[in-house]
């Protein structure tokens, strides 16, 4: 009875020691507002934010279609450093501990670019992928 115990110790220790040492990488938006020429614009803010122990590099930022089928989703847009407002952090780039980087997309000429795919806007989200392929998503881009 004591060895399957001692065995059991030792997994979970092990399995918590590996735990600190994975890529944990948080994708967040927000709609914020800039002001230009006396015109509001609306800016999706995608905020990506490294809640790891261990560096993350960021190589792409897009949207995705989302599927109950992992296999069956798929990239809609990689967006490229153009598409981004000139405020935005650069790509690829480099997440150390604690560290963010923020993007601004034009919400309203994106929304009018999915519209013309034809694809439903509840079923979008966003994505980064980082420099070993590994995905990072976040649910729910539109409202």
């Amino acid at each position: 009875m004591s060895a399957i115990g001692t065995i059991t110790v030792v997994i979970v220790s092990l399995y918590l020691a590996r735990r600190d040492y994975r890529k944990k990488l948080e994708v967040d938006y927000w709609i914020s507002y800039k002001i230009f020429s006396g015109e509001k614009i609306s800016l999706w803010s995608i905020d990506l934010v490294n809640i790891g122990s261990v560096p993350v590099k960021i190589y792409e930022v897009g949207l995705y279609q989302k599927s109950w089928l992992r296999k069956r989703r798929k990239k809609i847009i990689f967006m490229m450093p153009r598409d981004f407002e000139y405020e935005s952090a650069k790509l690829p780039i480099l997440l150390n501990p604690q560290e963010d980087a923020t993007y601004f997309i034009a919400k309203n000429e994106w929304i009018t670019k999915i519209k013309e795919l034809g694809i439903n806007q509840r079923k979008i989200g966003l994505y980064a992928r980082d420099t070993t392929g590994k995905y990072y998503y976040r649910k729910f881009l539109l409202e």
